[in-house]
């Protein structure tokens, strides 16, 4: 039986963050929302400020299982074809 011991820090791996764009003016954003109540709500909010500020062009939802739920293969490619950058959200 292997039993987790949340008293010892566990070993990290190197992680690089996605690159940064340097200007929001004109780029297309995707938003993935994980179904809880609000959460699309909120994400279409953040969506339309940004269109209002930086003329950011909302171009793809896609709607999570469940908030424990990965985001599929097929939404993944869809993102990364139509979008300059991703919000995720979490609702509540």
């Amino acid at each position: 039986m292997e039993i987790f011991d949340p008293t010892v820090s566990a070993e990290r791996e190197a992680f690089d963050y996605a690159p940064r764009p340097k200007d929001l003016k004109g780029l297309k954003v995707g938003l993935v929302e994980n179904t809880k109540f609000n959460s699309e709500k909120i994400l279409r909010k953040i969506a339309e400020r940004l269109d209002e500020r930086y003329k950011v062009k909302l171009v793809h939802v896609d709607h999570k299982k469940s908030s424990s739920h990965s985001v599929n293969d097929d939404a993944i490619a869809t993102l990364k074809a139509s979008s300059d950058f991703v919000i995720a959200g979490v609702g509540d």
